[in-house]
């Protein structure tokens, strides 16, 4: 995860700043007195030296999702990690460090998140996605953070990335309810309500277990013995619309209507 997010920052930077990667490198080195001595060209340094769970956005509960193996899925909320990097600009020339490490603060100012673009590999179907903004770090806190590297005080840019880990396990959960049907009975009287109930078949290999509609309920398509059509009992009375939902792209569902006698064929 923590390398998709350096990729996913990475080229975010280059393309709003923008830092053509001909003219400016980008590290993720600690930036101690050794490596800013190998410094050859005019680099901009992202040092992640801060992570911590993030308790403001923590949700409990579960929720249910659809995965591409099949039905839904139960699973906890994702947590959510805040990522603190060091931004640093490392050039010959003093000057031209405060003219790059400017042009990187004008442009994180009014950004909010990570763009889905810009995410890298599986990050891009990672959801919430990172949202980004610039922290805030007392004099004395930064004083020490060069001490420990070693090297000797720098302006820098103290960038909050919170991102979402995806790494708790999903268990499967139970059909989705289709219809509830709720009955109102006087206290001395007992009613009971009656359904008829119409069968039918659907022909297309490709429409068997889809779902199957009526004003009055709805059930889904059986899968049969290969070679034989698919079939369906659902709740209904002649001269009701009967829906199969078998749309493909723009196409609309299977219409037909309940005949007063007989199955329906759709």
């Amino acid at each position: 995860m923590l390398k998709l997010l350096d990729a996913s920052l990475e080229s975010f930077l280059r393309a709003i700043v923008p830092l053509p990667e001909r003219d400016v490198a980008i590290a993720f080195d600690a930036p101690d007195r050794d490596w800013g001595q190998s410094v050859t060209r005019p680099t901009v340094n992202l040092y992640l030296w801060d992570i911590r769970r993030n308790v403001s956005e923590a949700q409990a509960g579960m929720v249910v999702e659809d995965r591409d193996d099949g039905g839904p899925r139960r699973r906890p909320q994702k947590p959510r990690i805040d990522c603190r990097y060091l931004i640093s600009a490392w050039t010959n020339d003093v000057q031209d460090e405060h003219d790059l490490l400017g042009l990187v603060l004008t442009a994180l100012l009014p950004q909010t998140e990570i763009p889905v673009d810009h995410l890298e590999g599986r990050y891009a179907e990672v959801r919430p996605i990172p949202t980004i903004k610039l922290a805030s770090v007392d004099d004395d806190a930064k004083s020490d953070f060069w001490s420990a590297l070693g090297g000797q005080l720098k302006p820098g840019l103290d960038l909050l990335v919170t991102a979402t880990v995806d790494n708790v396990i999903d268990q499967e959960a139970g059909p989705p309810v289709h219809r509830r049907n709720l009955h109102i009975a006087d206290r001395d009287e007992v009613r009971i309500a009656h359904h008829r109930s119409v069968g039918g078949t659907v022909e297309d290999e490709e429409r068997k277990g889809v779902l199957v509609s009526t004003r009055r309920g709805n059930t889904r398509v059986s899968e049969p013995p290969e070679g034989r059509p698919g079939t369906f009992l659902v709740p209904g009375d002649g001269g009701d619309d009967v829906s199969v939902d078998g749309r493909s792209g723009d196409e609309d569902p299977i219409r037909t209507t309940i005949p007063e006698e007989g199955p329906i064929t759709t």
